[in-house]
């Protein structure tokens, strides 16, 4: 398998039912297209807490950029992820999203209106 492409659902000024716009994790991860209008949901329904990785591909002084790590709690964990900034865009355009388990957990990225 390879990373895939998670879709951004956007969020009309009307709301939007967030349990249709989740799709389960994957093993090698999922990546989208950068927005800074983009944020990304968390849900996690498995028993252990879970870890989401965000790849920085950015160097300062030529030191790499920690990737960004959230905890996602056991069971009922749901977890809102901020829009990124530049630094997390590869140079595909795209941001990259790595599990530390995929299991229980779904995903959702989100397109705040203009």
């Amino acid at each position: 398998m390879a990373r895939t492409d998670l879709n951004a659902v956007p969020v009309p000024r009307a709301g939007l039912d967030l349990t249709a716009a989740l799709t389960p994790a994957i093993a090698d991860g999922h990546m989208f297209v950068h927005s800074e209008r983009r944020m990304v949901r968390v849900k996690n329904a498995n028993a252990s807490a879970r870890t989401v990785t965000v790849q920085i591909p950015a160097t300062v002084d030529g030191q790499d950029v920690v990737d960004r790590t959230y905890v996602i709690p056991a069971t009922s964990g749901d977890v809102l992820i901020p829009p990124f900034p530049a630094v997390y865009r590869q140079a595909n355009g795209k941001v990259y999203i790595d599990y530390s388990d995929p299991a229980g957990l779904s995903v959702a990225v989100l397109e705040l209106p203009v």
